[in-house]
């Protein structure tokens, strides 16, 4: 699909099912592929791979279909930015992370929604994580600010800023998150890393911002399960920090695939340096490390899904369960699995760099910018494998010291 091809297909208003998303995703690939160094060099999604990505529909996965959503299941967003990182890790990133900014907006309140998804409506969304001291005020809240790390921040109409609500004390008494327009924010250029270039993650900056109540989400009361879900679609009973951390899994999981395909492929062309081998895959030893590469991937993948699987399974619970059937434990389980998954493509990734030589790191290879994206993305909070260790330690052993709310 050229450029061209790619963005004058029709503004997708109705829900897709998976198989039709997987494809849309698959036909990107080649725009994908074409615009990285572009991403790369910029900073910063293309617009023409931003627009394409929007009119495929691959933005509102996790949109209501009563507002022109496709409504998916995580296994869907899972598998869709999958397929995308296969191609590029930037790309693959801002739309796993989109859906999930889709969602928890979508909790917010009713007037919300049909501000942001309302049919017709292409808003998009760039949060920052880092919260803020807001202070309550009639009718809302007010709050001044910088918040980081908002991927696609140059694409957004709205940004979702994070929130520590104060007393007239000062003394912190919850968290929160707001919804705000991107005309009364100022992006600051601070997003200069080795990798994951191209999600163009900058900082948001915002002084005496007024956020109004219908636009206020209480973060407190969801982790723990007591916020009111403003409409009844079954996604909205999911629990939050499960779901947001398993979509990272996605863009990783695409790098590592890439990778091994890639190594793979070359294999019978190029040679090995120092022994009698013409071609690497004469090599056992090169056969070794190409196997426990793609099994250390399969491993990351059999755990992704288990937990994408169990949070879709887990809808049929009904809304009266246990954070829609999930109770702590499993959850903590699920934090230390998507974790442990995230070190196993690492795992792969260097395998493979090992494998492949040193020309893995030729600016022309693109081997060298899949481990750069990949241990990029691998270090985000969420994914940090040894709090989740001991997240899930913690709840085998019943132990009260809890250590993070996110979970």
């Amino acid at each position: 699909m050229t450029a061209a091809e790619a963005t004058t297909s029709p503004v997708v208003l109705g829900a897709l099912s998976p198989a039709d998303l997987l494809e849309r995703a698959a036909a990107l690939r080649p725009l994908l592929r074409e615009q990285a160094g572009s991403a790369e060099a910029t900073r910063r999604m293309p617009d023409v791979v931003t627009d394409a990505l929007a009119e495929a529909g691959l933005f509102r996965m996790l949109v209501p279909r009563r507002l022109g959503g496709h409504e998916s299941t995580i296994g869907t967003v899972l598998a869709v930015a999958e397929t995308l990182g296969t191609a590029d890790g930037s790309a693959s990133w801002v739309v796993a992370l989109e859906s999930v900014s889709q969602w928890l907006a979508g909790r917010i309140s009713r007037e919300a929604q049909e501000e942001l998804f309302g049919v017709g409506s292409t808003a998009f969304l760039a949060g920052g994580g880092t919260p803020a001291l807001a202070r309550p005020v009639p009718g809302g809240v007010r709050v001044s600010g910088r918040w980081s790390y908002a991927s696609g921040a140059h694409h957004a109409d709205w940004a979702t800023v994070a929130l520590l609500l104060t007393d007239e004390d000062g003394a912190a008494v919850g968290g929160g998150m707001g919804l705000v327009p991107v005309d009364e924010l100022t992006l600051e250029d601070t997003w200069h890393t080795v990798g994951m270039r191209g999600t163009g993650s900058n900082t948001w900056l915002g002084e005496d911002l007024f956020i109004p109540e219908h636009r206020f989400l209480s973060m407190t009361r969801l982790v723990e399960g007591t916020w009111p879900a403003p409409s009844d679609e079954a996604m909205y009973r999911l629990p939050f920090a499960t779901l947001a951390t398993a979509a990272l899994l996605g863009p990783l999981l695409g790098l590592g695939q890439a990778a091994l395909d890639l190594v793979v492929e070359q294999a019978s062309a190029k040679g090995m340096h120092h022994t009698f081998f013409t071609r690497q895959d004469e090599s056992v030893g090169f056969q070794i490390q190409i196997a426990q590469a793609a099994l250390h991937l399969k491993t990351a993948r059999l755990h992704a899904y288990s937990v994408a699987d169990q949070l879709d399974a887990s809808l049929v619970a009904g809304p009266d369960a246990d954070a829609g059937g999930l109770g702590y434990l499993a959850r903590a389980e699920m934090r230390a699995q998507l974790g442990y998954a995230a070190q196993q493509v690492l795992h792969t990734l260097q395998i493979l760099l090992n494998a492949h030589g040193a020309a893995s790191f030729a600016e022309s290879n693109r081997l060298q910018r899949y481990w750069r994206d990949a241990n990029t993305g691998a270090r985000h909070a969420g994914l940090n494998s040894f709090v989740g260790y001991e997240i899930h330690g913690k709840a085998m052993l019943d132990r009260p010291d809890q250590i993070s709310p996110l979970v």
